[in-house]
């Protein structure tokens, strides 16, 4: 069963409540080819040609599971919060796509099928506590010489404040921004810097241009700002 903490569970709340809104917004970013073709630029770019098995961490409403599987891997996804899963396994049944979903805790996983060929992530580990037990628990999930693809960005650099009304204000409290070391981080550095630090090997930023010219001919989510995404890839090494 996923772990529970009163930070988590407030970030479990918050993304379980806010599936419904979440699900639209990534579905019509998907449908849309020109996000499509991107996202699709992304995966293929950042997994090796010989990667069968990928898992998906905080896999949401399956946005890249659904874009890896359609590559033709093997995905399995995990997330913490039901109600993503819900969409996720109907987004996948809806394209034909054969995913694994599964309810877990992306700090502690427990998943079928390790070790994997490659191990991903999307908009996860800017709001996981513990990032770094994450990510030793990830090299154990990953075969010697696996690949770790991460999606992310410093979102909420300056600061991150919310309406009461919002919210996310109740699960992005003052302690939680303290358990969430990556939340307010002003640079991607901060990430290579923890992947680094956990073991990992040949870590590498590329900077997402084609996603933030996008974001500015068609905007971003409601209440948030245009952010320029990195991906991060890093090998896992063939020895402890």
């Amino acid at each position: 069963m996923p772990a529970s903490s009163p930070v988590q569970d407030g970030i479990t709340w918050y993304w379980d409540q806010h599936a419904p809104d979440y699900q639209q917004f990534q579905e019509q970013r998907l449908a849309h080819p020109d996000y499509n073709a991107a996202w699709t630029r992304v995966w293929r770019n950042a997994l090796p040609d010989d990667t069968e098995t990928v898992l998906d961490m905080g896999t949401g409403t399956g946005h890249a599971a659904l874009t890896i599987a359609a590559l033709g891997h093997q995905v399995t996804g995990i997330d913490i919060a039901p109600a993503m899963l819900d969409f996720a396994r109907e987004n996948a049944r809806s394209r034909g796509l054969d995913i694994t979903f599964v309810q877990g805790d992306a700090v502690r996983p427990e998943v079928p099928g390790a070790p994997f060929d490659a191990l991903v992530s999307r908009y996860l580990l800017w709001t996981l506590p513990d990032v770094d037990t994450a990510l030793s628990n990830w090299r154990r999930l990953l075969r010697p010489g696996g690949r770790l693809a991460i999606v992310d960005a410093p979102w909420h650099a300056g600061g991150m404040r919310h309406p009461d009304t919002d919210p996310r204000a109740r699960a992005y409290d003052d302690e939680a921004r303290r358990a969430l070391v990556l939340a307010e981080a002003e640079t991607i550095t901060a990430w290579q810097d923890r992947i680094v630090a956990a073991g990992f090997a040949d870590v590498q930023a590329t900077p997402l241009t084609d996603l933030f010219d996008l974001d500015g001919v068609h905007g971003v989510a409601t209440d948030h700002r245009r952010t320029l995404q990195h991906l991060i890839t890093a090998r896992n090494p063939n020895t402890p």
